[in-house]
């Protein structure tokens, strides 16, 4: 499997000069005590009022003829603001879960009186991302979360986020809701053109590497 041969396939873009990735201009260089990544016990207090919850979630399905699938689901308090789900094509788990990321940022930054957002996700790898301008697979998303979290951090001093690590297996809490959500998602791929990023194309190149190894090893005639 080549890459000029598939290429073609490819549905995202990339932006390697976006003035959102300029060293001095990044997000995390102008708002790093903003942004902080904590992987303690998820459970916390939901008395503040100033803080929104949210859980996020991607799921891949076994079978290649679904879509992988994201979700995000948001709380204040013990009351639920809004939900969401979608399918997100031909992507892998990290593409899923930083799409999923993007779906909760503006949810939450829209809310009102809201100057903390704590977001739970099972892929701290996808929250550094999202939050990283330069160029990688599902750089749209990141470029999104950052200039949505610019223009809310910039409206008041006292906005923060954070990123909350939850091992799926927990299944807790909201996240576990928001897991149990997104596995209900069955959306079969179709005839039409569905989403394949660069690391999807990347991971099928590569195992179609390791299958051709493979047989040529077992031929005896090798």
């Amino acid at each position: 499997m080549e890459v000029d041969e598939h290429i073609h396939a490819l549905t995202e873009s990339f932006e390697p000069f976006a003035p959102e990735a300029c060293p001095g201009d990044r997000l995390l260089d102008c708002f790093a005590d903003r942004l902080p990544f904590d992987k303690r016990d998820p459970t916390q207090d939901r008395a503040d009022l100033l803080t929104v919850l949210a859980a996020t979630d991607g799921s891949v399905p076994q079978s290649n003829q679904y879509q992988v699938a994201l979700a995000a689901i948001i709380y204040k308090g013990h009351c639920e603001l809004e939900r969401t789900r979608y399918v997100s094509g031909r992507v892998t788990a990290p593409d899923a879960e930083l799409n999923a990321i993007l779906c909760t940022v503006r949810l939450a930054v829209k809310q009102a009186n809201c100057q903390h957002i704590m977001v739970f996700t099972d892929s701290m790898g996808s929250a550094h991302r999202a939050v990283d301008p330069s160029v990688h697979s599902g750089q749209a998303f990141s470029l999104s979360v950052c200039r949505a979290l610019q223009e809310w951090f910039e409206a008041s001093d006292l906005c923060r986020i954070t990123f909350v690590y939850v091992p799926s297996a927990l299944r807790w809490d909201i996240h576990g809701e928001a897991h149990k959500y997104v596995t209900e998602l069955k959306v079969t791929v179709g005839h039409r053109k569905t989403d394949n990023s660069i690391d999807v194309l990347h991971s099928r190149a590569m195992h179609s590497v390791l299958d051709s190894w493979s047989s040529t090893f077992q031929d005896p005639t090798y």
